[in-house]
């Protein structure tokens, strides 16, 4: 019998939050096809996409030091990273503004379910 493989990993996906609830519920919920990334603050996320583009972020708006929008922010005024797709995760409505400003692609409003956030990362990246 042929030793088994994993699946190979058709994206990446870097999931940013300082709520470790939300880290494990994303780190669980995607495909095992997708590759999950995890940080716990935009510094973080920062180093880890100097050394891999991730195919797509998932960041919470409230996210440690810098937050999500100073990461989508800088993400969007560096070349190799511009065209990386944003999900942002905002505390209310009111913030959807601060998303476009900050130039991602998309946001949800918290609460929100891993799966409502996994099925919209599958429609950004087209899967």
């Amino acid at each position: 019998m042929a030793p088994s493989s994993a699946p190979e990993k058709t994206a990446r996906v870097l999931v940013v939050s300082d709520n470790e609830d939300v880290r494990d519920e994303l780190r669980w919920a995607f495909s095992t096809d997708v590759e999950v990334v995890l940080a716990r603050e935009a510094r973080d996320a920062w180093a880890a996409m100097q050394e891999d583009v991730p195919s797509m972020v998932v960041v919470d708006l409230q996210t440690g030091s810098a937050g999500g929008f100073a990461l989508s922010h800088d993400m969007d005024a560096t070349e190799r990273l511009r065209s990386v797709p944003v999900l942002i995760l905002l505390e209310r409505e009111q913030d959807a503004w601060l998303a476009g400003q900050a130039g991602a692609d998309a946001f949800l409003v918290k609460p929100v379910e891993a799966g409502s956030i996994v099925a919209r990362a599958n429609e950004i990246l087209g899967r």
